[in-house]
């Protein structure tokens, strides 16, 4: 396998003629007699369409390159040809020369001999072929140049030809068609990446999907199950054949199943998130407002701390809000006496917003901070562990982050950061 050409080439002229050498002696060392040839050989154009079909992608970008290179050359006679690793014309441009080249038509030795294309794609190297070196009648007055494209593990995909007349025969021409050639390899490296990472995109949204519609059977099937269950244990309850406390901490139990089945088919929910841009401190202060009769049934405080600019960043502003209540929900939960507090307060950095929601509740274990994240986890009776979980992954997805810190008997304080975006 030969070593990729690269763009330094076209400034080491030494390797560049030593590339030409190769060619003109291979042009001597003539495997077939002229007589022997099979002469040109065209696909059909069925066979072409199905080819130009598979390689669509590739040969969009390779258009472009072709059009760059008859500028360069668009002074002189020229038939530029691109064709792929089995020496099949797949583009072609023509201007002022009369030679018979057409889409489909095969470059190999076997058929038209010594020639630029059909040599460069045997051998894998630079190659030039001047006028009666080639086999073929209809190129013995002309200088073809051929380079090969390979890929990033140097295995070839086509190669870059040109053919000019003798007179404009300069070698410098293939130090031209080496540069498009590394270029052409790059872009085609770079382009397959992409396509992959697209694939594997396509392949996670499809694995998202998936696990959405089962996560949604999942939790269908479990709660049909727990309200069938629930109306046997009411029914043996009127019949007197269990107790009623035995009963109703089953059916709590139960209850705490169904609820714990809702939110786990909220966190496996592929989310399409809206993004907009908005006041972050306008959607504080209507979530304030929303949760602010339930924490005064609880004799609990709220004190705000809002920076007085308006902070704008650039989200889903539904998610947003409902990580904010998310969070109340649990201070509020977390203060267990008649009374308590909860600070509220936003600030804003050069690049980001801190917003603090901060209670005097039981606080949080050292063992239990840990896992504060994890889906599933949680510390009370009837809760399910996803709201956290739920929240850390909404603000990943807005490139912010959610922090805790707790001290058991003494409060907790939840930390998002979030970056800013543009004011409307």
């Amino acid at each position: 396998m030969s070593q990729q050409v690269n763009a330094s080439v076209v400034y080491n002229m030494r390797l560049l003629w030593t590339a030409i050498q190769r060619s003109w002696q291979r042009s001597v060392k003539k495997e077939l007699h002229p007589r022997e040839l099979k002469g040109t050989k065209v696909l059909s154009v069925k066979e072409i369409t199905a080819i130009k079909k598979e390689k669509g992608h590739f040969l969009d970008f390779i258009s472009a390159y072709l059009d760059y290179i008859e500028f360069l050359v668009m002074s002189k006679p020229y038939s530029i040809i691109f064709c792929d690793g089995y020496g099949i014309t797949l583009n072609h441009r023509a201007y002022g020369i009369d030679i018979l080249v057409q889409e489909g038509m095969i470059w190999g030795e076997d058929y038209i001999g010594i020639n630029a294309m059909g040599t460069c794609l045997k051998e894998e190297t630079p190659t030039m072929v001047m006028g009666e070196e080639h086999d073929w009648d209809f190129l013995k007055d002309k200088a073809s140049f051929a380079v090969p494209l390979l890929d990033i593990d140097c295995n070839i995909i086509g190669a870059l030809g040109i053919i000019l007349t003798l007179n404009d025969g300069d070698p410098a021409i293939m130090a031209l068609m080496i540069m498009m050639a590394d270029m052409i390899s790059k872009h085609w490296a770079v382009d397959k990446e992409l396509l992959l990472l697209r694939d594997r995109l396509a392949a996670s949204e499809r694995a998202e999907e998936n696990v959405q519609n089962n996560a949604s059977v999942l939790s269908h099937e479990v709660r049909n199950s727990i309200s069938t269950l629930g109306a046997y244990i009411q029914l043996l309850q009127l019949d007197k054949l269990v107790d009623d406390e035995r009963a109703n901490k089953m059916l709590q139990e139960m209850a705490r199943v169904n609820r714990m089945m809702q939110d786990f088919r909220r966190l496996t929910k592929y989310i399409k998130f809206k993004f907009s841009n908005f006041n972050i401190n306008a959607v504080l202060n209507k979530v304030i407002e929303f949760i602010l009769p339930k924490a005064q049934l609880k004799g609990i405080e709220i004190i705000t701390e809002l920076d007085d600019r308006e902070i704008y960043i650039n989200g889903d502003m539904d998610a947003i809000e409902q990580v904010f209540l998310n969070l109340l929900e649990n201070a509020i939960q977390a203060i267990e006496r008649d009374r308590g507090h909860i600070w509220i307060k936003s600030m804003r950095s050069n690049d980001s917003v801190k917003i603090i929601i901060r209670d005097d509740g039981c606080g949080i274990s050292d063992e239990n901070k840990a896992n504060l994240f994890k889906p599933f986890f949680t510390t009370k009776a009837s809760g399910s562990g996803i709201g956290l979980a739920f929240c850390k992954d909404v603000l990943k997805a807005h490139g912010g982050d959610i922090t805790a810190e707790s001290q058991e008997g003494e409060g907790t304080s939840f930390t998002i950061t979030l970056p800013l975006g543009n004011r409307i």
